[in-house]
């Protein structure tokens, strides 16, 4: 009885394979199967090596990290715009006499850049670039459009309007210290005066700059002989 049974097994058909045992022995299978494989040894020789080298480990994990919060928290365009609305505004509600110079000129060629057109922003990943393009973007004069007379890459540097990093606009946030100083008020005081530290306030030599403005200007005996003869 036993031998009949297994005559009527290995006589009857092979039951067809299932979907899975399909997919698993095809190609798309197996080139899955050893990408899961090497990435496996792969995991497997990153634990090894970080506890062999915990100090290694603990570095590359520390600028993993870093470059995950850095692209985190990489400044976008429309970062840049606000940041540009808002300083803009600041100098607005100043006085022109008020407003710092070197902050007024900046903010006026960026807005001017923005007004042409020309205002492009690059993301690369862990930080971000503001620059200036030679023309708009539709532009169709022939020299927006010809590839040969198009700006070299060694001019870009001097294009960089502004650097985005870590949240912040880092160019314009320097040129926007003292904003509303206007330091040209100060260009005609004495030289001992025009730069005031932290070493001099509240201090004996402030008290005696401080009453040096109201001593009276001696002329020289060649100051005198100048506005004689003139």
């Amino acid at each position: 009885m036993a031998a009949l049974w297994r005559w009527f097994r290995s006589s009857a058909p092979a039951a067809a394979p299932g979907l899975w045992s399909r997919v698993r022995n095809n190609k798309i299978g197996v080139w899955t199967r050893s990408l899961l494989n090497d990435y496996k040894e792969a995991c497997k020789e990153i634990v090894v090596s970080a506890r062999d080298h915990p100090g290694k480990a603990a570095f590359y994990c520390t600028l993993l990290t870093g470059a995950c919060v850095c692209g985190y928290k990489n400044p976008c365009d429309k970062s840049f715009q606000a940041t540009l609305l808002e300083a803009s505004n600041q100098l607005l509600v100043l006085s022109p006499w008020v407003r710092n110079s070197r902050s007024d000129r900046h903010i006026q060629n960026l807005v001017t850049v923005k007004n042409q057109g020309r205002l492009r922003h690059q993301n690369l990943l862990l930080f971000s670039l503001v620059y200036a393009a030679p023309y708009d973007a539709k532009t169709s004069l022939y020299n927006a459009q010809c590839e040969y007379l198009k700006p070299q890459w060694s001019d870009f540097p001097g294009r960089v309007l502004d650097i985005g990093f870590f949240g912040k606009w880092w160019i314009l946030s320097s040129k926007m210290r003292d904003w509303d100083i206007n330091d040209e008020e100060f260009a005609y005081l004495p030289v001992e005066l025009q730069t005031v530290t932290w070493q001099n306030l509240h201090s004996t030599e402030n008290e005696r700059l401080f009453e040096l403005k109201f001593q009276p200007v001696i002329l020289g005996e060649e100051d005198s002989q100048e506005g004689g003869g003139g």
